[in-house]
């Protein structure tokens, strides 16, 4: 079933258009009488398609889809900012797996520099890997990419659990802390997870982030690479948390 998050004006007149058209129209190729999903972040519906014109798709709705399949805590992905494509590799695979929202981070050994009158566009780019992330994977809650910015501007007050992913840690062995936090986590629990870039993380943005209440964290015996450890943080709490 292919779903579609829409803005909640386009569901009250049960009309979609733009892009999400032309996918229904020209790359789905859906006749009238096809079943979608059209969701407005917040309620998902199963829905009839009852006409296609010119680049504007109108449906009935069947019924509201009941249950969710998110994950049972928000994980918001702190990424030290990666080179070339890593960024959206890591948005796209990470929604699939749960995580709620994205920061691209700013850190001392971070290679990429930002030109920020490209910083909009970026954004919206990588907003736009997140929605259709979130349709492919039938997200209940479309992920979202916040912003791109420096470590010392992000406030991590509202955070229940943070984590930061230390590979100096996953060397020396050090294996209980991970593990600890994911098994005390609760339903709603807020959890920030912070990546280093490439380079890693500079001994004194470790010291930062624990004076901030971070725990660092080694991710197995194995070394990951910046764009895998997202992967390996949010699978491991979907076994804790949804398979056990």
């Amino acid at each position: 079933m292919q779903k579609y998050f829409i803005p909640k004006e386009s569901l009250m007149n049960k009309v979609i258009d733009n892009s999400d058209a032309f996918h229904i129209i020209k790359v789905m190729r859906f006749r009238i009488g096809d079943e979608i999903l059209v969701s407005d972040n917040e309620k998902t519906y199963l829905s009839k398609i009852t006409a296609l014109e010119n680049n504007k798709v109108s449906f009935e709705i069947v019924h509201e889809e009941t249950g969710t399949n998110e994950l049972p805590v928000f994980v918001t992905i702190f990424q030290g900012y990666p080179k070339g494509d890593k960024m959206e590799d890591i948005i796209k695979h990470s929604t699939e797996l749960g995580a709620s929202a994205f920061y691209g981070v700013m850190m001392k050994r971070s290679i990429v520099k930002i030109d920020e009158k490209k910083k909009d566009s970026k954004i919206e780019r990588f907003n736009k890997i997140c929605k259709e992330a979130s349709e492919q994977s039938l997200r209940f809650r479309m992920s979202e990419f916040k912003d791109i910015i420096p470590l010392k501007n992000i406030d991590f007050e509202k955070y229940d659990k943070k984590i930061v992913c230390y590979e100096e840690f996953a060397k020396e062995s050090e294996l209980s802390n991970f593990k600890s936090i994911v098994s005390s986590l609760k339903p709603n629990d807020k959890v920030a997870v912070l990546i280093g870039p490439e380079g890693g993380i500079d001994d004194s943005e470790i010291e930062y982030l624990k004076k901030l209440g971070f725990t660092l964290c080694g991710l197995g015996p194995r070394i990951l690479r910046t764009e895998t450890a997202s992967m390996y943080v949010l699978s491991t709490i979907s076994y804790e948390m949804e398979l056990k």
